[in-house]
């Protein structure tokens, strides 16, 4: 069974649920099994690994003895590997805090004929090390059909020293250089190598990882249709286990009510729809929150990343049914886009719709989804201690439409009355484009402006990561999923692959008249005009709110 990083929403959780049995591996002694002679590691020489995490300020989980696994998001069994410094095992170097990426000479992602080795070249070696948090120990290996392991192992050795030597001190004990190739490892570590051969990673929750794709969008190779590799990549890993490991002790130290709609479910548009009905907490404890959150995975149906991810970045969206008569499922709640290949976790603030679900009880929802992919989805609800929490949800501007030249004819000003006693008045608003038409490839890539009118002024939202090459890359420190199979770097118009889209809070109080109503507008163009050319499918997907707080 896949491990369930939905219900184990702290480190500490996470330790006991791995058990405490001494697993007596190969990795309790040497790389082929045998007795571990070798005095030369860091518990052996009396250091403390830990100590890294206390001058980085990092908390420190204890290291867990586990049954030797090489599936996919479990817990990591000591293991040791031979290095040209001596034995590394895991079990003793574990400090609590650090991330372990371990990265095979002919890495099987990196297949094609691209012209070069991709531990060839030394500005990737510095751009390595300039991405990598110092919470990092990598590890090479050396591929079996190597006719010179130490010379290979020399040569990285030096551009690792080049690219480091700001730091060199530091680095000397993280970089590792490991003498014998996958075939030669008798321990887990040495399977997962072996096959699928995509070089893996060991979390701070000390769960095993894949690493997923090395390809760089600035080499795109026609004769392989497809981008050639940069090691460099590696370090979006380690960025994005800090990320999860800082949200999973925020998750943890929140007192959050969770309503769980799916649990690893397996869905897929052509046996849709998939509906559920939940039991909320009654209104008088929703009156208590002043914050929901969407907790959302998305796993893969059987063996994992390497082979049974769906391979396209579709939308996924949360619809809430009609209280009255739930056979009406047309509210959108929630938009995700999905990854090229790879699982993934988001946790985002929906706080803007909470009042829609405050008379709590039973309420139906529905997912749409075109790929199979297997769900967890969660609701939190918590209480922040915010100035101000969310009293009245009311829809504005939702739909999706050919972006051209009437776009903005399906968007009539709507009058609405402001209550006397708000205190606050916001906007929210959730948009993607989507679709690459010519001239400008719209919409997707195409930085339209959206301009929400309240009483005349203008409030305007905009997508300026268009156009960047690594606009999306740029977001793994907010979630984005990192390394993905597909073009999954380029900045995109209010959404990436492999993330959730943001609800966008605007606070627009000093324009209203309270207890008076109130002109509510809205119009999108692109470079300030409309849209016009082309003929090929473009839209704007938005959903929009006016919220009311008290």
């Amino acid at each position: 069974m896949r491990w369930n990083w939905m219900l184990a929403l702290s480190l500490t959780a996470l330790v006991a649920a791995c058990g405490d049995d001494d697993d007596g591996s190969a990795g309790d002694g040497g790389p082929d099994g045998s007795a571990d002679t070798d005095t030369d590691t860091d518990a052996d020489a009396g250091q403390d690994p830990s100590q890294d995490c206390i001058d980085l300020g990092l908390p420190i989980a204890e290291f867990v003895d586990a049954e030797p696994s090489v599936e996919l998001r479990g817990a990591a069994a000591d293991f040791t590997v031979p290095t040209t410094e001596g034995d590394w095992s895991l079990k003793a170097s574990w400090s609590g805090c650090d991330v372990y990426l371990f990265m095979p000479e002919n890495a099987n992602q990196n297949d094609g004929d691209f012209g070069y080795h991709y531990w060839d070249n030394q500005a990737d070696f510095d751009t390595l090390f300039a991405n990598t948090p110092r919470n990092v120990h990598y590890f090479f290996v050396p591929a079996g059909d190597n006719p010179d392991i130490e010379g290979t192992l020399a040569a990285l050795e030096e551009k690792v020293d080049a690219a480091t030597s700001a730091d060199a001190a530091w680095w000397a004990d993280r970089v590792h250089y490991v003498t014998s190739p996958p075939s030669a490892l008798a321990n887990w570590a040495g399977e997962v190598l072996k096959d699928p051969r995509w070089g893996f990673g060991i979390d701070r929750a000390q769960r095993i990882r894949y690493v997923g794709s090395f390809a760089d969008p600035t080499r795109y190779d026609s004769g392989e249709s497809w981008f050639g590799p940069n090691v460099s990549m590696v370090a979006n890993e380690a960025t994005y286990y800090d990320f999860e490991a800082d949200r999973e002790a925020r998750l943890a130290a929140a007192d959050a009510t969770i309503v769980e709609l799916w649990t690893q479910n397996p869905v897929a548009q052509e046996t849709g729809p998939y509906d559920v009905d939940r039991e909320l907490p009654d209104a008088v404890d929703m009156a208590g929150f002043d914050t929901l959150e969407f907790d959302m995975m998305m796993t893969c149906v059987g063996d994992g990343e390497f082979g049974d991810c769906p391979q396209w970045d579709y939308d996924v969206y949360l619809y809430l049914c009609d209280a009255v008569d739930p056979t009406i499922c047309d509210t959108e709640i929630g938009h995700w886009i999905t990854s090229y290949h790879r699982e993934g976790r988001w946790v985002h603030d929906v706080s803007g719709i909470l009042p829609m679900l405050a008379d709590g009880g039973t309420r139906r929802f529905r997912i749409g989804i075109s790929d199979p992919w297997e769900v967890s989805l969660s609701l939190r609800f918590s209480n922040q201690d915010k100035a101000q929490a969310p009293s009245e949800t009311t829809p504005l501007f939702a739909g999706q439409y050919t972006f051209d030249e009437v776009y903005n004819a399906n968007y009539p000003d709507i009058v609405l009355a402001v209550p006397s006693d708000a205190v606050k008045v916001e906007i929210a608003s959730v948009i993607t484009g989507h679709g690459m038409s010519p001239p400008h490839n719209c919409c997707e890539f195409a930085n339209t402006d959206h301009h929400f009118y309240v009483n005349g002024t203008d409030n305007m939202r905009d997508f300026p990561m268009v156009g960047d090459d690594l606009g999306c890359m740029a977001q793994i420190v907010e979630g984005t999923v990192p390394n993905q199979y597909g073009t999954w770097w380029y900045g995109r118009a209010g959404w990436c692959p492999g993330k959730n889209v943001e609800m966008v809070m605007t606070d627009v109080t000093d324009q209203v008249t309270l207890g008076a109503d109130n002109t509510f507008g809205y119009e999108a163009f692109y470079l300030g005009e409309p849209y016009t050319g082309g003929t090929s499918w473009r839209h704007i997907h938005l959903t929009s709110w006016l919220v009311i707080s008290r």
